[in-house]
């Protein structure tokens, strides 16, 4: 069966990540694939990679295959209820219209695939799991990053809410001063909608020059910044996989991370897992995997060997899998 990739995926971005990621497992697994963009595609099936989209007609002819990443806009995220209900209509239409038109769906967790199924049955079994995995730049060997001084504590992910990046300005501002001057705290991801709250927060919880923030950090520059941090702090309220977390471990990075949707099933014994909204017990976390020399080794040990266990050939495997289903 013919694959082709829907390739119309802003550079940098998310999804073009993915992309690289499919085509590395399709290639680990020796599955032909080709990339579309425009115009008729010959394939016998086209996998649009963006959230719930699926191709314009221009492209006729074959099977669709549209992606559901998560159900995060159906779950609450601290917005106003007016503003979640209108979220809520508009993704619902969106994977209504999906579920309507495409051959299959495909989701990146187990997790991401019950939510689906629980809110949209009409899922069902055409849904199938594709897991994502490290690549192989993301390793312990080599230097950390130039972006700052090694032993911080390190957050990756755009800055919105439901990534809980308040939450863990507070749970950072519970730990004692020494621990905070020794370790500050970088936000890298993209900041743009939280640069006006993000300084009143640091400012009303008094963490100065504490906290630094990287708006967006090179592709080429991530494996040195996650083997330059002293721990990886991931405290999101909800994700469809959670990679960063996943790369951290293959960094050697022990990781301390939420308890919440995908990210157990992902990362398992391996990361120090805390509810992401007690923001006692993630300060907790963090200062014994900033203190206690032998737990942080430990959670180094179990990070790389469950990194490792995602690889490009497993998630090759489940591609071949979803594209033998039969055709429904």
């Amino acid at each position: 069966m013919r694959l082709a990739f829907d390739a119309r995926v802003r550079p940098r971005s998310s999804f073009a990540r993915v992309l690289a990621l499919l085509e590395g497992a399709a290639r680990a697994v020796e599955l032909h694939f080709e990339e579309w963009r425009e115009g008729p595609c010959r394939s016998d099936v086209l996998w649009c990679l963006r959230q719930a989209e699926l191709p314009p007609p221009e492209a006729a002819g074959p099977r669709w295959l549209a992606t559901v990443y998560d159900v995060n806009p159906l779950l609450p995220d601290g917005r106003p209820a007016w503003q979640r209900w209108r979220r809520a209509r508009r993704f619902r239409r969106q994977v209504a219209a999906v579920l309507d038109r495409a051959w299959r769906t495909a989701t990146v967790s187990d997790d991401a695939r019950a939510r689906i199924e629980a809110h949209f049955p009409a899922a069902g079994a055409r849904t199938a799991v594709f897991p994502l995995y490290t690549e192989p730049q993301f390793q312990p060997d080599g230097p950390p990053g130039a972006l700052a001084e090694p032993g911080y504590v390190l957050f990756l992910g755009a800055l919105r809410r439901h990534k809980n990046w308040a939450g863990l300005l507070r749970a950072y501002a519970l730990l004692p001063a020494g621990l905070r001057a020794a370790h500050p705290l970088l936000l890298a991801g993209r900041a743009h909608r939280a640069h006006r709250p993000l300084g009143r927060l640091v400012d009303r919880l008094q963490l100065g020059d504490q906290v630094r923030v990287l708006d967006e950090v090179p592709e080429a520059e991530l494996p040195g910044l996650y083997r330059g941090a002293a721990v990886f702090a991931f405290p999101s309220l909800m994700e469809g996989f959670g990679l960063p977390p996943l790369e951290a471990m293959a960094c050697g990075t022990p990781v301390v991370s939420s308890d919440r949707t995908s990210l157990p099933e992902v990362l398992g014994a391996a990361a120090a897992l805390v509810d992401p909204l007690d923001a006692a017990a993630l300060a907790a976390a963090l200062e014994r995997t900033l203190i206690d020399p032998a737990y942080a080794d430990g959670l180094r040990r179990a990070g790389r060997e469950r990194a490792a266990s995602f690889d490009a050939a497993r998630t090759g495997r489940a591609i071949r899998e979803l594209l033998a289903a039969p055709h429904q």
